[in-house]
């Protein structure tokens, strides 16, 4: 009998294509004008940082409390961000 196997995951081309994709939304969010938009840029990136930090659980070969730290980081300028809105 014939198994397939299941594509190994490498989580460590996961992690660093997860990461290009929010230093993208990270430097998008930067040049933003609309506080509406930019805030939810950068709520999404803190989504994303969240995905980064459970591949790095599941075995991603990289420092968790560096890229935590980056996301406390982007936390702050969503609030920050999210205090102007509420200006308005």
């Amino acid at each position: 009998m014939f198994f397939k196997r299941k594509p190994k995951v490498d989580l460590d081309t996961q992690f660093k294509e997860l990461y290009k994709e929010i230093n993208k939304i990270t430097a998008d969010a930067g040049n933003e004008l609309d506080y509406v938009i930019k805030y939810s840029q950068l709520q999404l990136a803190c989504n994303k940082y969240d995905q980064l930090l459970k591949l790095i659980d599941k075995g991603a070969n990289f420092d968790k409390e560096h890229f935590a730290s980056l996301k406390e980081s982007v936390e702050k300028e969503t609030k920050r961000v999210k205090g102007f809105i509420d200006e308005d």
